[in-house]
């Protein structure tokens, strides 16, 4: 099965929880199926802020299968985005648990 198309390069405009306006682009990424399920792919974006900053979201989609989108790659709709340092915690606290 082909993975999502890459979202390298495209900008996205959108809002921030209490409303202000938020832009980025993504400018690298890592999309792969997910072993379990090849149905769905995990997905890696580097974004970059229209002030300079990046942060790091991790996303996936899935093989929708409402009636407009069936059988077609869906984002998933909550994904979150993180500074490398917060995701490099979040590693570090799944590896003390074991879990990883």
């Amino acid at each position: 099965m082909e993975l999502p198309k890459s979202r390298i390069g495209l900008k996205t405009k959108r809002k921030t929880i209490d409303g202000e306006p938020m832009i980025y682009e993504v400018i690298d990424e890592d999309i792969f199926l997910a072993p379990s399920n090849n149905r769905k792919a995990f997905c890696l974006h580097k974004l970059r802020f229209e002030e300079g900053r990046e942060l790091i979201r991790i996303a996936y989609y899935m093989i929708a299968v409402k009636p407009r989108m069936r059988g077609k790659w869906a984002f998933g709709q909550f994904a979150p985005m993180m500074t490398t340092e917060e995701m490099s915690m979040i590693f570090e606290r799944a590896k003390a648990k074991g879990w990883i």
